[in-house]
């Protein structure tokens, strides 16, 4: 009786082997999937690339404070939507 059952105990780790190699695979090939989607690039031709520049501004910005004014300047580049600028 005894050999019977310790042929029956080996089953539970087999199967939580196969569950964890499973689960590892369907890990991996989503991973894949995921990182080959960022490694496309743009495909709509929409790229905007924006260019600043940066310099000291006349005036003082109030009294009291240790602040400097600068004066941003987009050199190139397309529109800027005012409205989503907060």
């Amino acid at each position: 009786m005894k050999n019977e059952n310790r042929n029956e105990e080996a089953v539970s780790p087999v199967i939580a082997t196969i569950l964890m190699v499973a689960i590892t695979v369907v890990l991996a090939g989503v991973l894949y999937v995921w990182a080959s989607s960022l490694a496309e690039g743009n495909t709509d031709g929409n790229l905007a690339l924006y260019a600043f520049s940066g310099k000291d501004a006349q005036g003082t910005p109030g009294d009291g404070t240790a602040d400097n004014l600068i004066m941003v300047t987009m050199d190139q580049g397309g529109d800027i939507n005012w409205a989503s600028i907060s």
